[in-house]
């Protein structure tokens, strides 16, 4: 498994927005519970969605499998990602529907062979004979640090007038800065294995010879999405990004690092991994980026950039 926090400095930003009121473009906002001085508290606060994230990480799928000859479905080359989830989008990509349960596995190796984002990034048939596999990679919202009694975060509405032959048209869009916290979690070794239980058929060969090609890509997919190429209304608001500071786990157990909501998340996470260790007699690596000097605590593989930890996750 492997699995991360970061923390991302995002400022004017309009990266997830949720709908038009009048002229107003409103940013995605979430209730989070915040512990100050004074007790728990709700706040409504900027936020980036885990879907928002998903989608740019599959587009950056779909681009990788097209350069490493990996398949890739008739939706998702459109980075249209339904999935196979209708009887019609089965037609299209020639795949025949599950007649019975007996038949589901047979039915989810096919899928696989045919696209690997829903290999990566699971699908739902919703047939007769449903089917249903799992994402191995998950994201959370991106919402800010929760740090103290104050939110490192602001929204602000934005005037703009757009001109056309006669008159002008008066618009507002909402943007957002923050000191944002993305989590992640990538189950490595579920890529190109079938979960459908039932007997071996045919294709499963294909899948496991592919399997490092697959890892490989679902690795590297995480580059774009790390160096901040997710979201959208960036034509006009492209935010201004740095990437603080990260701390990427790779485990043979489960294990999700510490959310980065105090300047001790990296140290806390390699704390609580000298203990999981204990616990479940597993391996371990730990990769850190830290641009800005908090506390690493024990011993970790320090790396320089997003380049860097993708090269050392990958074996390059």
């Amino acid at each position: 498994m492997i699995s991360g926090s970061f923390r991302f400095l995002i400022n004017t930003e309009s990266l997830n927005g949720v709908e038009s009121v009048g002229n107003l473009t409103r940013h995605r906002t979430a209730p989070v519970v915040l512990k100050t001085s004074t007790g728990y508290l709700v706040r409504y606060v900027p936020a980036i969605s885990g879907e928002s994230l998903a989608h740019a990480y599959q587009t950056a799928l779909v681009d990788l499998a097209k350069k490493y000859n990996l398949p890739v479905g008739v939706y998702s080359s459109k980075y249209d990602f339904i999935k196979f989830s209708t009887e019609e989008v089965l037609k299209e990509e020639g795949v025949n529907p599950p007649k019975d349960s007996s038949d589901m596995r047979r039915f989810e190796v096919e899928v696989m062979l045919k696209d690997i984002v829903a290999d990566i990034g699971g699908f739902m048939y919703a047939g007769n004979v449903p089917v249903r596999r799992t994402s191995r990679i998950k994201f959370g919202y991106m919402i800010p640090a929760l740090m103290g009694d104050e939110i490192p975060a602001q929204l602000e509405s934005q005037f703009h007038v757009r001109y056309s032959e006669k008159d002008q048209m008066i618009y507002n869009v909402e943007v957002s800065s923050a000191l944002y916290v993305m989590s992640f979690s990538l189950d490595e070794d579920l890529i190109a294995v079938p979960s459908t239980e039932g007997p071996k058929v045919n294709g499963e060969d294909t899948l496991t010879k592919q399997r490092d090609s697959r890892v490989k890509t679902a690795i590297e997919a995480l580059y774009y999405v790390l160096t901040g190429n997710f979201g959208g209304k960036r034509s006009r608001f492209l935010p201004s990004m740095k990437l603080m500071s990260g701390i990427v786990t790779v485990t043979d157990f489960p294990f999700i690092p510490e959310p980065g909501h105090t300047n001790d998340y990296i140290a806390t996470t390699v704390k609580r991994l000298g203990k999981a260790k204990e616990i479940f007699k597993g391996k371990s690596k730990v990769y850190v980026i830290n641009n800005e000097g908090i506390e690493e605590g024990g011993e970790v593989n320090k790396v320089g950039s997003v380049e860097e930890l993708i090269t050392s996750l990958t074996g390059k």
